[in-house]
C-alpha cells in the first residue's frame, strides 16, 4: 500500500523556484544520459569564502529546485541557501571531484544513475583506467569493503582499487585517491603530499556526507579543500527534498545536470534491466505479493509483485486497513486471507523457476528498493511459463488490485469485479450495499489542501458558477488576481465540468496516515459527492483516472491514495474505482469520472471518450492543486478545454494564516459556501444521479441603472436571474425584495429549466419565458448607489441575495 508522509504531500508548498547564477539553460539541464541520481544523506557545498556557491564552472550536479538545506546537527555551523539559488551538490576543479553524498555504498539503489554517474567521472579524470586507492588512514566509517558492489563494477569497467592506511606512502603508484569522510584531520605532511599528488597530474575524489547527528567531518575535508586552493568548500549542512526523492526526504534524487562536464553518459550499470526477462529460482515466499528469488549469477532480490495487493497476515495486522477492500470490515477476517494469501503463493511458486519481467509504466524499484515485477510459472507441468502469477491472484480471489499506473490495470480489474460479482474466496463476505455509513451528514466546514483558485479563459468565474470561496482571510501567491472572494471550486454546466483547486479527499491527511490532527470532523467527502450528483444526470458508479502518473505525484492522485473517500462512497451506496485507459474503458454505466492533475498530457482518444461520456450525462470532476507545476496544471486546464469548457486552474497557491488545519497556512479553511447550490446537505441522492435533479436560483446580473430618465425608462431597469441547479425550478410563491422591502411575486405555475436564465424588467410587460415584469411604472425599484436583491422560496426562507 502506498504510505506517502504529509510531509511528501506538501512537496511544494513552501518552495520558490529556484535561480541559478550566470548559468545558461542549454548547460543547465537533464542530460537524457543517465537516470536521475540518488544523493543519499548528502550536503551541500559552499564557495571558498564560505557563501552560497553559483560558479557553475565548478558545479556539477544541483539539487532539484524543491529542495532546502537545514542545519541537520543543530550546531548552528551550516550556511542555508536562500529561495533563490539552487543547492550544488557535486563540484569539480583541478583534477579534484567533490559529492555531497557517498553515492555507491552498498545497498544503494541500483536502478538510479548513481554508479555509472560516479564510474564517468573516473573515466573522465583518468582514461578509463588506472590504479585508485582508496584511503582508510584517517578514521573512515565507509572503508572499501561498505563499496564491495561499486568495486566489482569499477574493476570490471578497468580500474584496480586497493585500499590503503598509509596513504602518502602508496601515493607514487596511484593515478587516483578516493576519500570518504575522514574522522582525523590530515596532517601538514599528509596535505603537502596530496597536493604534490594533484600538480602530478593524479586526481583526487572526496565523497562527504550530510550533518545528521554531527556524523559528517566537514572541518577535515574543508583543510583538503583549502590546502589544494580549490573553488568550493563543503557546507555543514544537510539537504532535504520532500518531492524529488528516493522514499524519504533525505535522499534527494536529480536530474539537474551541468552538461558541460562529461559525466552524464548512460552506460551500462548495476540495475536490472528494464526491457528484459530474467529467468529467476523461488527461493522463498514471504507472502502472497512478496517472494525472493536468485538470479542466474547467486544474487538474490526481494520482488514486490506488481499491480496486486494482498491482505496482511494476522500478525501484520497494524499494517491492514479495512478502507481498501470494498465491503470487508473485519480486520480479523482480513488476517485469515493474508494467510490463505500466503498460502496460496507458495502453492503456486515455492521453489518455481519463474520469468521476472517489468512494467514499462512502472519504476523496476519501489522506494522501499524492492524490485516491481511481474512473474509468469509453469503451473500444470507443461514446461511452459505461460501462467500470470499476478492477475491469477487477483482472478483467483487472494488479491486486489493495486490503483498504480501499470499498464495492465484495467484488465485486472475486470479480474477483481468478476471475482467480486462471484464472491470468490476473499470476496465471500465483501457486502457493500451494508457498509457501515461515515461522515455523511450537513456541509459546515471544509479544507482545501495546497488548494489553488479556479478562474475561467477570460479571467474571473462569474459567482453564479462559484459554490465555495477562500475565507476573507486568504490570500494568493502568483496568477490571476482576485483581492477578494477567490474561487476554490466552479461549475460549468453546460459541459458537466467542474474544477476543484484542491486534492481535498488526500488520505494524507488522515490521522490514521499519521497526519497531526484529526480531519475528520470536515465534510470534503460530502462536498464532492454532492458536487458529482449535481453535474451529473445518470446513475451509476464513480472512476478516477490513474492513468496519467498521478500515482506517483504528489500533487495528485490515485484511488489507492483516497481509500478513504471510497470507504465513505461505499457507505451510500457508491463504487469508487480507477480507470488506467479511459478511451477503452466503458464509461456508459458510470456517473462521473474525477481527474486529478495529471503528469502527462490526454490523448485526443481520451479526450474524445470523455467528451462523449459528459454529453450523455456524465460529470468530470477536474482536481488541482496549489502545489502542481505549471507542466501539470497545464494538462489538466488543456483536457477542460478538449471538454469545452471554459474553466481553468489558476496558476496560483492560495493560504490563510488565520482559518486553516494545523496552523498550517497552506491548508486553508473555509465556510464561505454560496448556499444557493444544492450541495452543502448530507448525501440522499437527490442533486441529480438521474434521479431529474433540482433547481437553484442565482443572481446572474444586476442592471440598476437604466439609460436616461430612470422613471421614463423602467424597463431597462432588471436583473437576470439563472438556474443554476441540475433540474427545473417551479418558482411558484417565491418572491423578490429590495432592501426596503419593495416585493415581486413570480407568476404561479412559472418553471425556470436548468441552465436557463429569465429577467426580472422593473416596467410593464407581457410576461414570457425569458422576460418577466413588475408591473412598475412612475418609480424605479433598484438604487444606483447600492442595494441588495433578495430571493426568497415558496417557504419565506432566504434562498439567495446579491449586493451591489
Amino acid at each position: 500500500m502506498r504510505r506517502r508522509t504529509f510531509l511528501s504531500a506538501l512537496a511544494t508548498a513552501t518552495a520558490s523556484a529556484p535561480i541559478t547564477a550566470n548559468l545558461s539553460s542549454e548547460v543547465r539541464a537533464a542530460s537524457g544520459g543517465i537516470s536521475p541520481v540518488e544523493c543519499y544523506s548528502t550536503s551541500s557545498f559552499l564557495d571558498a569564502s564560505g557563501g552560497e556557491l553559483t560558479d557553475s564552472s565548478v558545479i556539477a550536479v544541483w539539487a532539484e529546485d524543491s529542495a532546502t538545506n537545514n542545519d541537520g546537527d543543530s550546531n548552528g555551523d551550516a550556511t542555508l541557501y536562500s529561495s533563490g539559488t539552487s543547492i550544488p551538490l557535486v563540484t569539480a576543479d583541478s583534477n579534484v571531484v567533490a559529492f555531497g553524498s557517498t553515492l555507491v555504498e552498498d545497498g544503494t539503489n541500483w536502478q538510479r544513475g548513481n554508479e555509472e554517474f560516479v564510474l564517468n567521472t573516473w573515466d573522465d579524470e583518468l582514461g578509463g583506467s588506472g590504479t585508485v586507492l582508496w584511503d582508510e588512514g584517517h578514521g573512515q566509517h565507509y572503508t572499501l569493503s561498505k563499496f564491495s558492489n561499486f568495486e566489482s563494477y569499477v574493476e570490471d569497467n578497468g580500474y584496480s582499487v586497493t585500499a590503503t592506511s598509509t596513504l602518502s606512502q602508496d601515493l607514487g603508484s596511484a593515478d587516483a585517491v578516493v576519500i570518504t569522510s575522514p574522522s582525523n584531520a590530515f596532517t601538514s605532511s599528509e596535505l603537502s603530499d596530496l597536493s604534490d599528488f594533484v600538480a602530478a597530474g593524479g586526481s583526487v575524489f572526496l565523497h562527504s556526507q550530510s550533518d545528521y547527528s554531527d556524523y559528517d567531518e566537514t572541518a577535515n575535508l574543508n583543510d583538503i579543500a583549502s590546502f589544494l586552493g580549490l573553488g568550493f568548500r563543503f557546507n555543514d549542512d544537510e539537504v532535504l527534498d520532500t518531492t524529488n526523492n528516493g522514499g524519504a526526504d533525505y535522499k534527494p534524487l536529480t536530474d539537474e545536470l551541468n552538461t558541460s562536464f562529461a559525466y552524464f553518459a548512460d552506460r551500462t550499470g548495476l540495475g536490472l534491466d528494464k526491457d528484459k526477462t530474467y529467468t529467476v529460482d523461488v527461493t522463498s515466499v514471504t507472502d502472497g505479493d512478496t517472494v525472493d528469488v536468485q538470479f542466474s549469477d547467486g544474487s538474490t532480490e526481494s520482488i514486490r509483485i506488481l499491480g496486486i495487493d494482498t491482505p496482511e497476515k494476522a500478525a501484520n495486522r497494524s499494517a491492514e486497513r479495512v478502507q481498501e477492500w470494498e465491503g470487508i470490515e473485519s480486520l480479523d477476517y482480513l488476517g485469515t486471507w493474508g494467510s490463505n494469501a500466503t498460502s496460496y503463493a507458495q502453492g503456486e511458486l515455492s521453489g518455481k523457476t519463474v520469468d521476472l519481467s517489468f512494467d514499462s509504466e512502472e519504476p523496476v524499484r519501489d522506494v522501499y528498493g524492492r524490485v516491481l515485477g511481474y512473474l509468469h510459472y509453469d503451473a500444470d507441468g507443461s514446461g511452459t511459463r505461460d501462467n500470470f502469477y499476478n492477475r491469477n491472484a487477483v482472478r483467483d480471489g487472494y488479491a486486489r488490485v493495486y490503483g498504480s499506473g501499470f499498464s495492465h490495470h484495467d484488465s485486472f480489474w475486470s479480474a477483481e469485479d468478476a471475482a467480486r460479482s462471484n464472491g470468490t474466496n476473499i470476496w465471500r463476505q465483501s457486502d457493500p450495499a451494508n457498509s457501515t455509513e461515515i461522515r455523511n451528514r450537513a456541509v459546515d466546514n471544509l479544507f482545501f489542501p495546497t488548494t489553488a483558485s479556479v478562474k475561467s479563459v477570460s479571467g474571473a468565474v462569474a459567482d453564479s458558477r462559484v459554490p465555495v470561496y477562500a475565507e476573507s482571510t486568504a490570500t494568493q501567491n502568483g496568477g490571476y488576481s482576485y483581492g477578494s472572494d477567490i474561487p476554490l471550486a466552479a461549475v460549468d454546466e453546460s459541459a458537466n465540468v467542474a474544477m476543484v483547486g484542491s486534492p481535498l479527499i488526500d488520505e494524507t491527511y488522515e490521522s490514521s496516515e499519521g497526519f497531526a490532527v484529526d480531519t475528520s470532523g470536515y465534510e470534503n467527502f460530502v462536498f464532492l459527492t454532492n458536487l458529482i450528483d449535481y453535474l451529473s444526470d445518470t446513475s451509476g458508479n464513480v472512476l478516477i483516472d490513474g492513468g496519467h502518473g498521478q500515482f506517483d505525484a504528489s500533487y495528485a492522485l490515485s484511488n489507492d491514495d483516497a481509500a478513504y473517500c471510497q470507504r465513505f462512497l461505499e457507505g451510500i451506496g457508491i463504487s469508487f474505482e480507477q480507470s488506467n485507459s479511459l478511451d477503452t474503458f466503458d464509461l456508459s454505466t458510470w456517473r462521473a469520472v474525477v481527474v486529478t492533475t495529471p503528469v502527462s498530457t490526454f490523448t485526443q482518444a481520451e479526450i474524445d471518450a470523455l467528451s462523449t461520456f459528459a454529453a450523455d450525462g456524465g460529470a468530470v470532476i477536474l482536481v488541482g492543486a496549489g502545489t502542481a507545476p505549471s507542466s501539470a496544471r497545464a494538462n489538466l486546464n488543456d483536457l477542460s478545454s478538449g471538454l469545452d469548457s471554459d474553466l481553468r486552474l489558476n496558476g496560483d497557491q492560495v493560504t490563510d494564516s488565520s482559518n486553516n488545519v494545523n496552523s498550517d497556512s497552506v491548508i486553508p479553511t473555509t465556510t464561505a459556501f454560496d448556499t444557493s447550490f444544492p450541495l452543502f446537505d448530507a448525501y440522499d441522492g437527490s442533486t441529480g444521479g438521474g434521479d431529474g435533479g433540482s433547481g437553484s436560483l442565482s443572481v446572474a446580473q444586476i442592471h440598476a441603472d437604466a439609460s436616461g430618465d430612470d422613471t421614463n425608462n423602467l424597463n431597462d431597469e432588471y436583473v437576470v436571474f439563472e438556474n443554476t441547479g441540475s433540474g427545473d425550478l417551479d418558482l411558484t410563491g417565491w418572491s423578490v425584495q429590495d432592501e426596503v422591502g419593495k416585493t415581486y411575486d413570480f407568476p404561479g405555475g412559472f418553471t425556470l429549466a436548468a441552465g436557463a436564465q429569465v429577467t426580472l424588467h422593473s416596467g410593464t410587460g407581457t410576461d414570457t419565458q425569458t422576460d418577466l415584469y413588475w408591473g412598475r411604472t412612475g418609480s424605479a425599484v433598484w438604487n444606483n448607489g447600492g442595494d441588495t436583491v433578495n430571493v426568497y422560496d415558496d417557504s419565506g426562507t432566504l434562498h439567495t441575495n446579491k449586493s451591489y
